[in-house]
C-alpha cells in the first residue's frame, strides 16, 4: 500500500505541472522533498508524512475547526450532496481530465470524481491546513496542497477543468491554469439552499442574482444544471448540518446547540452548477 507521501508524488508526476512558488520553475522529486529545476538556486519544499504540500508563505487564519469537518464528513457520507457530484461530472469535458478542485475543503468532490475515473488525475487546493490534512485521508490519489487560490503553484494550461464549489473565484488565476478548451465548473447557491437552516437563524433566503450576474460578466456559460433536492433528516443529521455550515460559524457552541435542539424535518440542497469558458 502506498504511503500518503508516495500518493502525493504519484499525483504530482501524473499532472506534471507543479512549479516552485518562489521562482516558478518546474519541481522534481528529491528524496522526500520537491526541488525546483533549471535554476542555480534550489528551493526545497518538504512533503510531510501526512501527504500534503504547504506553499503558503505564512499560515492563514481559518474559522473552520475540527467539529465542522467532522460534521461535514458525516453530512456528505449521508448522500445529501451526491446529486451535486453527478451534475459536476456530467458537465466536465469528455476524455481524460486533469482537475483542480480550488477551495476543495476536505476534498469530497475531487475524491468522488477520481474514484469514479481512475484514469483521471487531480489536485485539491485550500487555504485551510486542517481541511487539507482531512483530504489526505481519502482513498483517491491526488495532489493535496495548502495554497492561496490567487497564486497557484502550477504552470499555465495545466488543467482541463477547475472546480469552484461555494468558494469565491479567482477568475484570472483560473484562466491561467486552464488548458485551451478547459472549463470552470462553478457551483453556487440557489435561493432555496439550506433554507431551513437560514430560517432557524432568522435569515432571509439567498439572493442568487448577484453571484449569477457577476459570473456571467466574467465567463461564458456553456452548460448549466440545477440541483434541488429536499432531504428528510434525522435529529442527528440536522445537528451535523448546523455544525458544518459556515452560516453558523459566528455562533458559540452553545448557540449552535440551541439551534440543533430544535430540528427541522428536512434540509434543502439547492445549487446551480455551471460549466464556464474563461477564454478571452
Amino acid at each position: 500500500m502506498l504511503s500518503k507521501r508516495d500518493k502525493l508524488f504519484l499525483a504530482a508526476e501524473a499532472l506534471g505541472s507543479l512549479v516552485c512558488p518562489v521562482c516558478r520553475k518546474p519541481l522534481a522529486r528529491s528524496g522526500d522533498d520537491l526541488v525546483c529545476t533549471g535554476t542555480a538556486k534550489k528551493h526545497r519544499l518538504n512533503v510531510n508524512h501526512k501527504g500534503c504540500l504547504n506553499v503558503l508563505s505564512q499560515q492563514a487564519d481559518s474559522c473552520y475547526d475540527a467539529a465542522l469537518f467532522d460534521a461535514r464528513r458525516r453530512v456528505f457520507s449521508s448522500g445529501c450532496y451526491n446529486a451535486v457530484a453527478d451534475a459536476i461530472e456530467a458537465l466536465l469535458p469528455t476524455g481524460r481530465n486533469r482537475i483542480l478542485d480550488a477551495g476543495c475543503g476536505d476534498g469530497w468532490y475531487l475524491n468522488a470524481l477520481l474514484t469514479r475515473h481512475h484514469d483521471w488525475c487531480g489536485a485539491g487546493a485550500d487555504i485551510s491546513r486542517d481541511a487539507i490534512l482531512r483530504a489526505t485521508d481519502l482513498p483517491c490519489t491526488a495532489l493535496w496542497l495548502v495554497a492561496d487560490l490567487r497564486r497557484l503553484p502550477f504552470a499555465d494550461s495545466s488543467f482541463t477543468a477547475v472546480l469552484d464549489v461555494l468558494t469565491p473565484a479567482s477568475y484570472d488565476e483560473f484562466r491561467r491554469v486552464l488548458a485551451p478548451g478547459g472549463l470552470l465548473i462553478k457551483v453556487y447557491p440557489g435561493c432555496g439552499y439550506l433554507q431551513e437552516l437560514r430560517a432557524a437563524r432568522g435569515m432571509a433566503p439567498y439572493e442568487e442574482g448577484q453571484v449569477d450576474a457577476y459570473l456571467r460578466e466574467k465567463a461564458t456559460i456553456v452548460g448549466e444544471k440545477r440541483v434541488t433536492v429536499t432531504h428528510a433528516v434525522s435529529d442527528e443529521l440536522w445537528r451535523d448540518f448546523v455544525w458544518m455550515t459556515p452560516l453558523m460559524q459566528d455562533l458559540s457552541a452553545e448557540e449552535k446547540d440551541a439551534i440543533a435542539a430544535k430540528p427541522a424535518e428536512t434540509v434543502t440542497v439547492d445549487l446551480h452548477v455551471a460549466a464556464c469558458c474563461l477564454e478571452v
